[in-house]
């Protein structure tokens, strides 16, 4: 078993030269919520809606194929997963000791609590139930090329905090919302006995307010960087569409 991912050296020292050489007090320890959003954030937030992602064909060819939806959680497995690693990635880049807070209780609530070892209430350990309630075999879950090329794509518009926020706080956090209320009513219709409320509705009746507190945070720093704004709006588009192409491309393996 591998319990831990790459690590390298010197991406620690790249984040303490950073903090050093670019020192401000104020920056780190001033509290700086406000409850006004950006109009670039507000406009990408609406690109999820744009989108129309619950209405894409995968989810009409899931709703009345098991199997369909079987392929859908051993890739979800990888990504659900990798999503959270790269949400602590992203934290550990906000200098702000309140804002990384803020972003911590959307790591929390992706992660849950723990008791006697286990975080059973988080995202990847619901996930992992729905698979073993499906009777999916550990060794079907093997990432299927759409699903690397999604999480590279994601990955590649993460490459500052802000865009990483634009990254994952509207094409992963808000773009789930609708998504997985497709996933639900698919699941309703061709795996009614699976065990998959509890992972989905984790999702959807958090991830409202988890893209709530990443679109805060990256108002914030854009009104005080304005030349933030344009990656921001570039990342959240890129990951928006990356994921509906992850969706053209299974629904491609299936048809």
């Amino acid at each position: 078993m591998t319990y831990i991912g790459p690590w390298h050296a010197e991406s620690a020292l790249r984040l303490v030269n950073s903090n050093v050489n670019a020192w401000d007090y104020d920056s780190r320890f001033v509290p700086v919520e406000t409850s006004t959003i950006h109009p670039v954030v507000e406009l990408a937030s609406r690109l999820v809606p744009d989108s129309g992602i619950e209405d894409h064909p995968f989810f009409r060819v899931a709703a009345g194929s098991r199997k369909a939806l079987e392929f859908w959680v051993t890739q979800e497995l990888f990504v659900t997963g990798v999503f959270a690693q790269l949400l602590n990635l992203t934290a550990s880049a906000v200098v702000n000791v309140h804002q990384r807070a803020r972003l911590n209780l959307v790591i929390q609530g992706e992660h849950g609590g723990v008791r006697k070892g286990a975080a059973r209430a988080s995202h990847p350990w619901l996930l992992h139930k729905l698979r073993e309630s499906m009777g999916i075999p550990q060794e079907a879950v093997t990432v299927a090329a759409p699903t690397h090329t999604f999480l590279r794509a994601l990955a590649g518009f993460m490459d500052t905090p802000v865009n990483a926020l634009g990254s994952l706080g509207v094409g992963n956090e808000q773009m789930l919302v609708p998504e997985y209320g497709a996933v639900k009513q698919a699941f309703e219709s061709a795996a009614p006995d699976a065990d998959y409320a509890e992972f989905l509705h984790a999702n959807i009746d958090e991830d409202t307010a988890h893209s709530a507190i990443m679109a805060h945070i990256a108002s914030e720093l854009i009104m005080r960087d304005p030349s933030l704004a344009d990656g921001y709006l570039a990342a959240a588009r890129g990951s928006v569409i990356a994921r509906k192409e992850y969706y053209d491309e299974l629904y491609e393996i299936l048809a």
